[in-house]
C-alpha cells in the first residue's frame, strides 16, 4: 500500500483552514493521487461546523502530531505462525525469511509470544521422551505435515496425540500397544505387518516414494497410516519438531511496540533492551510483523500538503520531520523549511479556496456542489462577505461560481454562516482566544494574534476581565512578548483589539493604544494578515 498522505491546515483551525484542507484532498483524488486524507489539527469551531452541517459533509479526522512512527518504519512481515502449529513450521518461516526470531498468534491474530532461533534447537535432537508428543497435546495433523508424508489409511482417535509413540525395535513379541499410541517402522514387510498387530492407533512407515506407494494394509486394520519419504532415522529425529510451538514459546514480559508509537518512544526501549528483534501490533492488537534495531536508520517520513499556512509555529508537532510535498497558501512566506524541493503555490488572495478554486478551473475540473459549498464558506468567512481589505476580484469571481454550483444564495448563506459562528453565550475567555490564534515571531519578538468575528459585543465586555487574565496565562506559559485577541463585527465595521504583554508598546505605536488602555476600537480593521501584523512589524523598527 503507498503510504498515506496528509492534508491540513494550521493549528487552531478557521473554516478556510479545514474546507481548503478536504476540497484539496478531494482534486488531487480526483487527478489521480491515491491514499490522499483531509486532516485537522485543532477543534472545530461553530462557524465551520454550520458549514460542515450545511453540505452534509464530516470533520475531518483530528490528528495531534506529525512525529514518526512504527508504521513509518520498513518492518520486517513474517507469515503467522499460530501456537498449535508445529515446532518445524516455526523454524521454517524463520529459515526461510532469515529471522532469529518470530512472534507467534493465537487464533485471533494476537500475540502469544514469541520464540527464537535457541528456543527451537532442543527439540532438534531427536525423540528422546516416548511421552513428548502426548505431554505436549500434539495435534495430530502436525505429525504428516512435518515428516512431509501423508495419511493413506484410517483416523487416528483423537484430534491431539494421546499415547505414546514407539518403534518396531522397542517393542517385544508380546507388547500390545493402545489405539492411542504411536508406531514407527522401517520398509520391512515383516516389519510393517508387526506394526500393524501391535495394537497402535498410528503406524508411520517411512522410507516410502509417495508417487507409488504399495503398502498392503490388512483387511482387520483400524488405525492410521502415515507414509513419509524420510529414513527411519530421520524420522525419529524430526517427529519430536511436531510437537505445537506454544509449549517452549517465551510468553512473559515479552517487548513489543504498537504501529502508532512514536520513534522518540521506540528509540529509548530499544536502546536500553538486550534483544534485537521487537514484535510490532496494530491498534487491535493484532500482529503486523517484526521491526529491529536497524529500522532506527531506515524511516519513512509521513508525507504532507500545507493549506493556509506555512510556519512552523502554525503546524503541527513534529512537522520538521515530516515530508512536505506542497504548499498552498495565502499568507507570507516565512519560516517551512523543506529538505527537497516543493510544489509551492502561494498567491495574495483573500482565501485559501480560491487558490483551490483556480486550481480546479485550471484542471478543467467541476467540484461536487458539497464540496463548493465548503470552499464558498471558507471565502465568504475570510473575506466576510467581501467586506476585508484582503478580499480581491479573484475571491468575488471564484465564490459567485461556486455559488452557482453550491444553489445558494451568497448573501443569504454568508450572512447565516457569519452569524452562526458570531454568538459569545457560553463561550469561556479560553476558547475564545484559542478559536482562531495564530503564532507569529516578528523580528525578535514572539507574538499571538487570536481572531473572533461577532456581532455580539455586549457578551464580549462581560467577560473582557476574564479574557484579559487568560491572556496574561498564555503570555507567560509560552513565553510570549505580546498577545492580541481582534474581535471583529462586520456590522458595527471594525475591530475591538485586546492587548496584554510585557511589550504591549509595540501595540500603543502600531495601533495608538492609550498606555492606561487595556483596548482599542479600529474602525475598519479586518485582517490579522493585512492590517494587524504589518503595523506591528513596522513597529519592530523604530
Amino acid at each position: 500500500m503507498k503510504k498515506k498522505i496528509y492534508v491540513f491546515g494550521h493549528i487552531n483551525p478557521d473554516t478556510d483552514s479545514i474546507c481548503s484542507a478536504i476540497a484539496y484532498a478531494h482534486l488531487k483524488k480526483e487527478l489521480g493521487t491515491e491514499n490522499i486524507k483531509a486532516v485537522r489539527l485543532g477543534k472545530v469551531n461553530k462557524e465551520t461546523q454550520f458549514a460542515l452541517n450545511y453540505f452534509g459533509v464530516k470533520a475531518p479526522p483530528l490528528i495531534e502530531n506529525i512525529k514518526p512512527q512504527v508504521s513509518d518504519m520498513n518492518y520486517y512481515a513474517v507469515p503467522p505462525v499460530y501456537t498449535d502449529d508445529s515446532v518445524k513450521r516455526a523454524w521454517d518461516v524463520m529459515t526461510t525469511n532469515n529471522r532469529q526470531m518470530i512472534p507467534i498468534l493465537h487464533e485471533d491474530h494476537k500475540l502469544a509470544g514469541v520464540i527464537s532461533i535457541s528456543d527451537i534447537a532442543k527439540t532438534y535432537i531427536g525423540l528422546t521422551d516416548a511421552t513428548v508428543l502426548k505431554k505436549h497435546k500434539t495435534p495430530f495433523i502436525n505429525i504428516p505435515a512435518v515428516l512431509e508424508g501423508k495419511v493413506i489409511f484410517g483416523n487416528y482417535p483423537d484430534s491431539c496425540i494421546q499415547g505414546d509413540v514407539y518403534t518396531t525395535a522397542s517393542i517385544g513379541d508380546d507388547t500390545v500397544l493402545n489405539a492411542t499410541d504411536i508406531i514407527i517402522t522401517g520398509a520391512n514387510q515383516s516389519q510393517i505387518q508387526t506394526a500393524f498387530s501391535s495394537g497402535a492407533g498410528c503406524l508411520i512407515i517411512t522410507d516410502q516414494n509417495l508417487s507409488s506407494l504399495n503398502i498392503s494394509i490388512p483387511s482387520s486394520a483400524s488405525c492410521a497410516v502415515i507414509c513419509t519419504p524420510h529414513s527411519f532415522f530421520k524420522t525419529i529425529k524430526m517427529i519430536s519438531q511436531s510437537i505445537p510451538v506454544k509449549n517452549i514459546l517465551i510468553n512473559q514480559n515479552i517487548i513489543y511496540f504498537e504501529t502508532d508509537d512514536s520513534l522518540d518512544e521506540v528509540k529509548e526501549v530499544m536502546l536500553d533492551s538486550p534483544h534485537r528483534h521487537f514484535p510490532i501490533l496494530d491498534e487491535e492488537g493484532q500482529v503486523r510483523g517484526i521491526i529491529s534495531k536497524r529500522h532506527l536508520i531506515d524511516i519513512q517520513k509521513k508525507q504532507v500538503i500545507l493549506v493556509d499556512h506555512n510556519e512552523k509555529d502554525q503546524s503541527i508537532s513534529g512537522i520538521e520531520q515530516a515530508e512536505i510535498l506542497e504548499i498552498i497558501d495565502h499568507h507570507r512566506i516565512a519560516n517551512i523549511d523543506t529538505g527537497v524541493p516543493v510544489f509551492l503555490r502561494a498567491e495574495p488572495v483573500g482565501c485559501t479556496s480560491t487558490i483551490v478554486g483556480k486550481m480546479y478551473e485550471l484542471n478543467h475540473i467541476t467540484p461536487p456542489d458539497k464540496i463548493a459549498g465548503l470552499m464558498l464558506s471558507a471565502i465568504l468567512s475570510d473575506t466576510l462577505i467581501f467586506k476585508s481589505p484582503t478580499c480581491t476580484p479573484d475571491d468575488i469571481r471564484i465564490a459567485k461560481k461556486l455559488a452557482k454550483i453550491a444553489k445558494v444564495n451568497i448573501n443569504e448563506y454568508g450572512s447565516d454562516l457569519i452569524g452562526a459562528g458570531t454568538s459569545l453565550e457560553g463561550i469561556s475567555a479560553q476558547d475564545l482566544i484559542y478559536v482562531d490564534r495564530k503564532h507569529f515571531t516578528i523580528g525578535k519578538y514572539n507574538v499571538s494574534v487570536s481572531q473572533v468575528n461577532t456581532g455580539d459585543f455586549k457578551s464580549l465586555f462581560s467577560i473582557k476581565d476574564a479574557i484579559l487574565d487568560e491572556m496574561k496565562t498564555l503570555e507567560s506559559r509560552e513565553h510570549l512578548d505580546l498577545s492580541l485577541l481582534m474581535v471583529t463585527d462586520i456590522i458595527l465595521g471594525g475591530t475591538e483589539l485586546l492587548v496584554a504583554g510585557k511589550e504591549r508598546w509595540l501595540a500603543e505605536y502600531a495601533f495608538g493604544l492609550d498606555k492606561t488602555d487595556e483596548s482599542i476600537f479600529l474602525p475598519n480593521v479586518y485582517s490579522r494578515k493585512q492590517q494587524i501584523i504589518p503595523k506591528l512589524m513596522t513597529a519592530t523598527q523604530i
